[in-house]
């Protein structure tokens, strides 16, 4: 489902193979319209929690399953999402912010000279946090990372006390809502902690190993001066 569906439909398309989307029936039009203009094929199901069977990631397991020749891309627990970040999207970003540094003036009082000072992000699958963050961190143990997610998150619980859950029962099954958290955003507050973001997990919720992280539900977390540079990602 998202930015990785989309992203497969159209490689599937280049490639000549068959894309099957499953995705929740809360998802925009625009976003099954989109898919389908690929040439995909939509399947929606009902919201559940991940441990029904159900659930639109189980019953894309299942299909994967029951269809010969299937793969199943997994791309809440596969690593290669959280290894295609920290090899990829983190050090481009690296370069692209060394680059910039490199082109202002020099001796800015305040200002760093050698690349980003945080980097702001909420999590869809944790791939893209889990992989940035820890690539970040290798190069420059004193950059900020910021978990932003809407209000409600089970992660931010999980980041700043090390478990993951909601106040209000809104995780139990039977009161799951179709829009749980207060956000226009689609694909992200996740309810559970995927093998990506576990992937950093005892460093994020503050155990030794460097990866500490931020939390924020609101739209002004930990601000940053003025002159400081983040880098912010709406990719998953």
């Amino acid at each position: 489902s998202g930015s990785t569906g989309i992203a497969l439909a159209a490689l599937c398309a280049a490639k000549g193979y068959r894309c099957v989307i499953v995705m929740p029936d809360d998802q925009a039009e625009e976003k099954r319209a989109t898919l389908r203009r690929f040439g995909a094929t939509v399947q929606t199901v009902r919201t559940a929690a991940i441990a029904n069977p159900e659930h639109y990631v189980n019953q894309a397991r299942k299909l994967a399953q029951d269809t010969p020749g299937a793969y199943f891309t997994d791309q809440f627990e596969t690593m290669a999402n959280y290894r295609a970040h920290l090899l990829g999207t983190g050090v481009e970003i690296l370069h692209q912010a060394a680059a910039h540094a490199a082109g202002r003036a020099a001796g800015a009082a305040g200002a760093s000279s050698d690349g980003v000072d945080a980097f702001v992000m909420s999590a869809g699958t944790g791939g893209t946090i889990a992989g940035v963050s820890r690539c970040l961190k290798r190069a420059r143990p004193g950059v900020k990372v910021v978990l932003a997610d809407p209000p409600g998150s089970s992660l931010y619980h999980w980041v700043k006390h090390g478990v993951c859950w909601a106040a209000g029962g809104k995780q139990a099954e039977r009161k799951v809502k179709k829009h749980r958290y207060d956000t226009i955003a689609e694909g992200i507050g996740l309810d559970r902690i995927t093998a990506n973001l576990a992937e950093v997990g005892a460093a994020a919720a503050g155990a030794a190993g460097g990866c500490r992280w931020r939390t924020c539900s609101r739209s002004n977390p930990d601000s940053l001066a003025p002159d400081r540079r983040s880098w912010t990602t709406r990719w998953r």
